[in-house]
Formats: structure tokens, sequence, C-alpha cells
């Protein structure tokens, strides 16, 4: 089987059965010939749904009649075959002519048939009026008796004519099998008239219908004439009178169906050059048995789900898994609401927290189950198929697994979807539902080049795309390298180098749902540094941390080490990160002692509370030196000190406050107070201490408002110990 079968809807012949359909055609022709030795004329219909064969099992009816016939000799053939398709006529009139001309058409060109050639032809000439003025076609006529006199008076009337074809026709030896294919793509006044045609005038000796329709679509069909008014009863007792033998077409059988999935699937790996594990194959069967093999029951249904899959997996082939495109494109084609629902739920779906979720997250499994249940129902799945969709999308989408499963698949399984492309990981869903790598996107392709560069020491024109993604979108990239895996000790040190390049490009941003925030390239570095890598680390700190970019990351990534070590319980490891984190901290601003403060970048400045955090003493007598010998200010660096950060409320950087610790530990409250007194005391109380825009004006009333706020809760509270300790004193006397 080739991508063409896949694609084609053209009946198959003998020559490329792959179903053992001849076998059954050659059952039908015993048939029709047993019948035409019990009936001068009659009906027999091949029943079968739409896609099961039927036009292909017609075509080899007829390709094995006219191999048995014999056209131009004194032989008598003892079929002919008149292909009569009563759907591509305009109108009734047309039909019959259609009909007759067809009739005549199949008799044979010698001599001694041309009686019943003539007979047939001096009969079409008649069955217009005839059909007009006998009612076989529903119209009003003005003068229908005169026009009925007329006809039916001597021997040229259209009833002599008839009994003339009749005669013709018994005299005979070949027999006409009349083939009409497709009668459920009819109308239900078309559907009527072929029936009356074949009951009325068609009835003629030695003339044999072979049809073939859909029983469930003819039934409707027929339903909606007025001869069974929706009465299905009435309907079929009709049929049964139209039909004297009916042949149902065979059901696939396992091996024919396994052989056609089969053919099918390797046409489609063939084509995207796709792979398949045993455990990949292990998968499709499973989607086979709970929910594909339901509804792929005939020849055409295999085939045009696979050229689906064919035709539209070469859009994102290699950045998606084949599995999980399988299934999606199953739900696009036999369930599209529930494939554009799923759309909706995409925060759900892939654990991505969002406003849609928060509602959620104290929900049992037994109420997802039930939610998704009626989801299911809202968007028109049928009942016997509910279990099938369902089980589709518990492969898909881990909420709904633990739905069906009643167990918990939380964040830490979304690593396994990630690394297979799956459609449940937030960086892949777009991509099935896009037919491509959305643009805010980058295809895993152009990630994974520029990190086979990056671990072999190569240069590549695909690192500056990655690292132009980087800034847009961080969390993205991290997610793709660790999903990438070791890049070994040097390849882990050019890739922090880039991250570095690119660190304080990237806005920290912090708001309610932005998703472009450098903690996850801190988070990258921690767990490189955690584990030693690259080693050996003093030497690459040094490397890392040349730069403004690299030092803060390298800083907040050790910061953030360190807390995972002390948590963990890993002394020895923290030992070594607190280490590091004091060297190139106190070497950064011993550097710096000398600069002018405001040149100072505010992201590098920041690090001095991850050196106070582990050597307080050190830099209060770092920063007191500074204050004191004049290169800064003592005022310019406690707004240095205020926190700054964003919120989905305003755009840009604000201010978030001073805390009362951040002073103690990196300056001491009461070196403070002592020293900026009157600034202090002429200080504006009357602040918004958070939410203001990142301005020198702002940071500086934000600090000394704060620095008020401290000291008078110093004082209130020295007040207090005093009182007390009063108190005592006065019970003792």
């Amino acid at each position: 089987m080739n991508s063409r079968h896949l694609l084609g809807d053209d009946p198959v012949d003998a020559a490329g059965d792959e179903l053992d359909r001849k076998r059954f055609s050659e059952h039908m022709i015993r048939v029709i010939n047993r019948v035409r030795t019990q009936s001068e004329s009659s009906v027999i219909a091949l029943i079968g749904p739409w896609g099961s064969g039927k036009s292909s099992i017609l075509g080899m009816v007829k390709d094995s009649i006219d191999e048995l016939s014999v056209a131009e000799d004194d032989q008598s053939p003892e079929w002919r075959v008149a292909d009569f398709n009563p759907w591509i006529h305009s109108d009734s009139l047309s039909m019959y002519v259609g009909f007759y001309s067809e009739l005549r058409a199949c008799l044979p060109g010698s001599e001694r048939w041309s009686e019943a050639r003539e007979s047939i032809g001096s009969w079409i000439q008649n069955a217009a009026p005839l059909g007009k003025l006998g009612g076989v076609v529903r119209v009003d006529a003005s003068s229908a008796f005169e026009k009925l006199a007329e006809k039916v008076s001597g021997d040229t009337s259209a009833v002599a004519k008839k009994e003339r074809v009749e005669e013709a026709l018994k005299e005979c030896s070949v027999s006409i099998l009349v083939v009409m294919d497709d009668l459920d793509r009819l109308t239900p006044e078309e559907l009527l008239e072929v029936f009356k045609m074949i009951r009325l005038v068609g009835r003629l000796p030695n003339v044999y219908y072979l049809l073939s329709y859909d029983e469930k679509t003819l039934m409707d069909v027929l339903c909606r004439t007025d001869l069974a008014f929706a009465d299905q009863g009435r309907a079929r007792s009709y049929l049964e009178k139209m039909v004297q033998v009916r042949l149902d077409m065979p059901a696939l059988g396992d091996a024919h169906t396994a052989h056609l999935v089969n053919s099918s699937l390797n046409v489609v790996l063939e084509n995207n050059s796709v792979s398949l594990s045993e455990a990949s194959l292990t998968a499709i069967a499973s989607l086979w048995r709970e929910a594909f093999s339901a509804r792929l029951t005939t020849p055409r249904a295999i085939r045009r789900f696979f050229a689906q899959v064919d035709s539209s997996y070469v859009t994102v082939a290699d950045e998606v898994n084949f599995i999980d495109f399988l299934a999606l494109t199953f739900l696009r084609t036999h369930e599209p609401r529930v494939y554009y629902g799923l759309q909706e739920h995409r925060e759900e779906l892939t654990l991505n927290a969002g406003t849609r979720t928060i509602g959620l997250r104290s929900e049992s499994p037994k109420d997802k189950l039930t939610r998704w249940t009626t989801y299911m129902h809202t968007w028109g799945v049928a009942q016997e198929h509910a279990d099938g969709v369902l089980a589709i999308l518990a492969k898909l989408f881990l909420p709904l697994r633990s739905a069906l499963e009643g167990m918990e698949y939380g964040r830490d399984w979304l690593s396994d979807v990630a690394k297979r492309k799956g459609v449940g990981h937030t960086d892949y869903f777009s991509r099935y539902f896009f037919f491509g790598v959305p643009s805010d996107d980058i295809p895993d392709s152009v990630v994974d080049a520029a990190l086979d560069s990056i671990s072999q020491g190569e240069e590549s024109d695909r690192i500056p795309w990655l690292l132009e993604a980087l800034e847009k979108d961080p969390e993205r990239i991290i997610r793709k390298v660790h999903n990438y895996g070791d890049l070994g000790v040097e390849g882990n040190l050019k890739i922090l180098l880039l991250m570095a390049e690119k660190y304080l490009a990237i806005p920290n941003d912090i708001g309610f749902l932005s998703t472009f925030s450098r903690n996850s390239v801190e988070g990258f570095a921690a767990d490189l540094f955690l584990e030693g890598k690259p080693e050996p680390l003093q030497e690459n700190l040094d490397v890392i941390a040349q730069s403004d970019g690299g030092y803060c990351m390298a800083v907040r990534g050790l910061g953030r080490a360190r807390s995972r070590a002390n948590r963990s319980g890993r002394e020895e490891v923290a030992r070594r990160l607190t280490d590091d984190i004091r060297r190139i901290v106190s070497q950064r601003f011993e550097h710096s002692k000398n600069s002018n403060i405001a040149d100072i970048d505010q992201s590098v400045f920041s690090s001095v509370h991850t050196w106070a955090d582990i050597e307080s003493n050190a830099v209060i007598d770092f920063l007191r030196g500074q204050a004191e010998s004049g290169i800064w200010p003592l005022i310019e660096v406690i707004d240095r000190l205020v926190t700054r950060g964003t919120t989905s409320a305003r755009p840009g950087t604000v201010l978030m406050g001073l805390e009362d610790h951040t002073v103690e530990v990196t300056l001491g409250l009461d070196y403070v107070f002592e020293r900026l007194s009157t600034e202090i005391d002429d200080a504006s109380t009357d602040v918004l201490m958070e939410g203001l825009p990142d301005t020198p004006e702002n940071r500086r009333s934000v600090a000394l408002a704060a620095l008020s706020f401290a000291r008078h809760r110093r004082r209130e509270a020295e007040n207090k110990s005093g009182e007390g300790a009063a108190g005592g004193q006065g019970g003792v006397d």
C-alpha cells in the first residue's frame, strides 16, 4: 500500500484486493445465477455500511461477468451488465430515458439482437409521455385523458411497444444485470422514483437488479418520504417488498483488520520517517483496543484515518509525540467538539497554574471524573463511545489519568511528558492544535542542534536562536535544556556562560501571570552548583562571575543551591556553597569599593543580601567603612537596600519597602538611627510603602519613612521594657 491508496477512494479491483473480497464476489455471482434459475426478474441488494467496500465488490462482480461474456460472435453470453447511476440524473424524466438507454446499450451489436434493441429504442420514445400521464412521474397534465387515448390506440401505443420489449427480451438467451450503486445518496423523492421505476416499468424479463446501499441511511431516507411517514416499520416493509434477495457485506475479520491497520500505519511511518519502539507499538495497540476499534470498522474508515494522520503530521514532524498526535487526530476526526473543547481547559490539562484552575486544586478524583464525564456529554459524545474517549484523554493528560485511576499523578510526572513531547505538557500543547510550532515557541530541532554544538564545543548558527528564545521565554528553554540531558563538563560551563550573557536582559517580572522570570535560570544554575558541576567549581565560578550577569546568576544560583542543601541535611555541600558565595561576593564588593555607588548595577548590589545571610558582620564592617570614608554616602546605601519588584497592577519596577531585618544585618539599625537622625526626623511618614514607581526620589522617601517607623517601634519597645523593669523594682520595695 502507498499514500495514494490512503487518500484515494476509488474501488479496488481484484489485483489490488488485500481483504479477500474476490471470494465474496464469486459467491455473489453464484447467488445471482441461482436467482436467475428461479425467477424471470428479481431484485438483489448488497448491503453494508459506508466504506465497507461495496463498490469494490460490485466492480469485481462486473469484471467477472464481462470476462465470461462473449460480445460479437455466435455464442450467446449468459450475462450483460448495465451500470446505471440514478443519482447523476437531474430529473425523473432523464432518469427513465437514461435507464432504457443503458438497457439498450448493453445488448450485443450483432444482427440477432437488432429486434430487441429496436423494441427498446421505440419504447424510449414513449417512456416520457407515458410516464407523465401514467403517474410514474407525479406531475399534473391538463389534457391527460386525451393524450392517454392517443397513446393506447393502435399497436403504436406505449403499452404495445412495452409488450414487444418484454417479448424480445424473453426470447433472448442473455440476462441483463442492472447495477445501481449508492442508492443511499438519493433524496427521498428520488429514491421513491427509482423504486417505482423498478417495480412498475423496469420489471422486464431477464432483467435483474443489483442494488447497493447502506441500510441504516436508506431507511432514514425512506422514513422521510410520504410513503413511510417516519414509521420505521412501514419503511422496512416497503424495502422488503422491493428486495427479494439481500446479501450482506462480510465484516472485517481480525486478520484483515490487522493487515489493513498495519499496512496503513507503515505507509504513514515510512512517509514521515518515523521509527517506533516496542513500547510505542504497545501504546498504539492499547489505543486500538480501548477506542479506535469501535469506530474504525470499515476499510474506508481505517484508510481515511491514517490518511488524516499522514497528511497533517508532516507539519509537526519530530516536534510532537507521534502516539499523542495519532490519538488527537482520532478525536479531531471522530469527536471534533471534544478536540476543540480540550483547548478551553489547557491550564488544567497541563497542570499549569492559572486563574481557571485555582478552584480545582482541592477537587477529588471522583468529582473530577464526574465533571469531565459531563463535559463529554455536553460535547455530544455518544454513551457507547464515552469510555473510549475518556481512555484516550487519560493517556494524554495526567489530571484525567489521576481521575480515572483514583491516584495522584502530579507535577513530578510532567518531566516524563515533556521528554516525549506529549500534548499534556504546556510546552507542547499548542503544537497539536496549531499544526506546527507557534511563532512564540522555538522548535525542538533548533534547541537540540544548539545544545549538540554546545556539548561538542562547536559553534553553531542555532545558538543565537537559543539565546534569543531564552530572553523571551526562559522557563520554556530551561525545561528543554533539562530534557536534553547531561551536556558534559565543558557543555555545562558553556551553557552557563551563555545564560550569563542574557541573564540581565531577561525581564525579572514576578507579576501574577508573568512567565518571564530569571528564577528559572537561577534554578538551573542551582541544579548544577548543587551537584558540583561543572568541576572544578571554584575555577569555573570565577569565569562565570566575570560579567555582571554571570555574577548575579552565580550568586543567586549558589544561594538557591545552599538553601536546598540545608533543607536536605547535606551539610558538607552547604558549607562548600557557603564558602563559594562568601568568596565571590566579597571579591566583587572589594573590587567595587572605589566605584561610585550609582554606577553599580542594582542587581549586582542586591547580592549584598545573600552575603549578609552568611556573613553579616563582614557586610556591616564593609558598608560602614564605605560610608565613613565618604565613598558611599550612608543615605545612598540605604536607598539601594530598598526592595524592588514587579506586580501585575503597575508596569515596570516598583518599590516593595525596606525591612528592619535588612538594615540590621547590613549596617545595624542603631548605627543608622544615630548617623541619619536628622534625615529621619525630617522625613514624612505619609508615604505609600509598596507599589510606588522606582525613582530616586521615591526610594529616598520610602527608605526614610521605613527608618522612621522602625525607630518609633524601637523606642516604644524600649519604653515598655523600661516600664516593666520599673514595675519589677517597685514590687521589691
